[in-house]
């Protein structure tokens, strides 16, 4: 492979990344670490356990920072840890780093990090991997070929002062299971809503008994009064897939969360009113609209939205897994949610979201 990897060179802040759709090519890989004054270049091993031989999409991040993200954090941000390895490393004003014996990449795939201070470093690097959580319970043998397409792995890698992993107090975790969701959604995509809220207003607005609500949407006037009411968020008509949605506990954590930080504008925006008292929203997949009310009794996925802000916003950000060996290159969607004060000007749906022509 003779072209750069999607690493977006133009990048301005101190995360890198990109994605590859076979996971094994970075079984062999290494970090090196190199400087003008050093003629033998420090080699570290990724992967020391060849974890990665097994194949899975794959997206590798590196990001520089003041002091180690909790593991915890980590283990909600990018999936359960698989493997865990940190080495000492001594940097100069010149030094760079770069993954190279990358199988199918032939130069080394430099971060570009800016310059160092001279001194003393810690470089950590984890393997995660998420799992939709519709698979997360027992599994047919039949299945296990589909979770393990859908499955993705993040090669975590974070440089900080080893001064900062010394003195700091013991962290303690901030992200927990409902600031992120990995889930299947189909193509009818998923509303995100407070739903004792909704089952009253729906039944106000329709009466009781059973209703299909992907009829009723449809037609419009239902769904923009429980939008312009603050009750819901909808992605309608979105491609099939697994997607990420995140919504960072507070605007600190939301600075390690990777997904915005590689230079890229999100494909789309969405905006919505949400009700200032409203702090978790429940995820329900589309085509379960048709089954109202029963499917208010399920016990959805649901995803914390801190904050008083009536705006709510909904981006979907894509990173492209790239294959440098034939297989199909496969998107990776996440949708970030954030709020701001202010009720929004004009409500902007996400409609028609077809992550595969977007990307």
């Amino acid at each position: 492979m003779n072209t750069p990897l999607h690493t977006n060179s133009d990048h301005q802040n101190a995360a890198f990344g990109f994605a590859l759709a076979d996971s094994a090519v970075l079984a062999e890989a290494q970090l090196l670490v190199s400087d003008s004054g050093n003629s033998q270049a420090l080699q570290l091993d990724i992967d020391p356990q060849r974890l990665l031989k097994d194949g899975r999409k794959v997206s590798v991040i590196a990001q520089q920072l003041d002091s180690p993200v909790d593991r915890q954090d980590a283990n909600i941000i990018y999936g359960q840890e698989l493997a865990y390895v940190q080495y000492a490393v001594n940097l100069k004003p010149d030094s760079t780093i770069s993954i190279t014996s990358v199988e199918g990449v032939e130069q080394p795939v430099n971060f570009g990090w800016a310059t160092f201070t001279e001194g003393e470093y810690e470089l950590r690097i984890s393997l995660h991997m998420k799992t939709p959580r519709i698979a997360e319970g027992t599994l047919e043998p039949e299945q296990l070929a589909m979770v393990k397409y859908a499955q993705v792995i993040t090669v975590y890698i974070s440089l900080f002062p080893a001064e900062s992993a010394s003195l700091a107090l013991p962290s303690q975790a901030v992200w927990s299971r409902n600031h992120h969701v990995f889930d299947s959604y189909g193509r009818g995509g998923f509303i995100l809503a407070d739903l004792p809220r909704l089952a009253k207003r729906v039944e106000e607005l329709m009466g009781p008994g059973n209703h299909n609500l992907i009829e009723q949407f449809a037609e419009g006037e239902l769904s923009d009064t429980l939008l312009e009411e603050g009750l819901m968020a909808i992605a309608w008509g979105v491609t099939p897939w697994c997607y990420s949605l995140y919504s960072a506990p507070d605007e600190q954590s939301a600075r390690i969360l990777a997904v915005d930080k590689l230079g890229d504008e999100p494909e789309r925006q969405g905006i919505y009113y949400i009700d200032r008292s409203i702090q978790q929203l429940s995820i329900v997949p589309a085509n379960e609209l048709a089954y109202w009310p029963a499917f208010v009794q399920n016990d959805w996925p649901v995803i914390d939205v801190a904050g008083e802000g009536e705006t709510l916003h909904m981006d979907l950000y894509t990173q492209i897994c790239e294959s440098v060996n034939g297989l199909h290159e496969n998107p990776l969607p996440s949708f970030v949610l954030t709020r701001s004060q202010g009720k929004p000007e004009a409500i902007i749906p996400l409609i028609d979201v077809v992550i595969v022509d977007e990307a």
